[in-house]
């Protein structure tokens, strides 16, 4: 990885030599896979990461990229017998594609994915191979695709890959987990044109830097959230919602950032 940016750095430095701005140039990203463990055993699962390091001023998306952007995708090929999870993402952060907001990742990112091997595997190797997709945006947008593919030999006993490992273990602690500290209320009916939702069990902080991510676009990106504090102090949290939204949805999931902590939360209709 350590190669991998310090060409990316390069090809930066070669950029603005040219008097070129590199925030219109793509691909605005260096993206690799990498693989906590450097052998592998039968029936036993494994983590590995889609590594994405954006050049300054770049982003990607998150799954719900809001009104703009598509999110990072990946299209597996597996040796017989392996599974892959679906990407397990870390808390994501607003960002603007243009002057259009919109969710996604302007740090270094790693998205993860769980394989499980099947309980023999008769090869003394295998190679994981994905289709990898994404949209790097800056001052333009540069769609990528890409073959990303890692060669991992079999053993006995599993080994760690050390700085992959460290990669991985950070991007772990960015998955917001849920709580059950906060009860979060869904206080509209279903489909109703204004989103509300109670939140309790938070801290008495500031509501300065509170924000809601939709994780199935019931909320975009481009509208105005409003937080108050009722009188028991519990969070009320506004937004009207998308136009875009799906429809037969009786809850409201996302991740709730309060600035400083990121939750996974599910908000459901009051119990009668």
């Amino acid at each position: 990885m350590r190669a991998i940016r310090a060409i990316s750095i390069f090809l930066l430095l070669l950029t603005i030599a040219r008097g070129e701005d590199p925030q219109l140039k793509g691909p605005g990203l260096t993206i690799g896979l990498i693989s906590e463990d450097q052998t592998i055993t039968a029936d036993t699962p494994f983590t590995v990461g889609l590594h994405i390091h954006h050049l300054p001023g770049f982003h990607t998306y998150w799954k719900n990229p809001g009104l703009v952007g598509m999110e990072t995708s990946l299209k597996w090929t597996l040796p017989p017998g392996f599974t892959a999870s679906e990407i397990s993402w870390p808390f994501p952060e607003k960002t603007f594609m243009s002057q259009y907001p919109c969710h996604g990742y302007e740090r270094d990112v790693t998205l993860l994915v769980t394989i499980t091997p099947p309980t023999t595997i008769p090869d003394s190797s295998v190679t994981l191979s994905a289709e990898a997709a994404w949209m790097c945006c800056a001052k333009g947008c540069f769609p990528g695709f890409q073959t990303v593919k890692i060669t991992l030999p079999v053993a006995e006993v599993a080994v760690k890959n050390p700085e992959a490992s460290a990669l991985i273990k950070k991007s772990l602690g960015e998955i917001p987990k849920a709580t059950h500290a906060l009860k979060c209320t869904l206080l509209s009916a279903p489909e109703a044109s204004m989103i509300q939702m109670q939140i309790e069990g938070l801290k008495k902080q500031s509501l300065t830097n509170f924000y809601f991510f939709s994780s199935d676009r019931q909320v975009s990106s481009d509208q105005t959230q409003t937080v108050t504090r009722n009188a028991e102090g519990a969070v009320i949290l506004s937004v009207p919602r998308s136009e875009y939204s799906p429809k037969g949805h009786t809850t409201l999931p996302g991740i709730l950032s309060t600035g400083s902590e990121n939750f996974a939360i599910e908000a459901a209709p009051a119990k009668k």
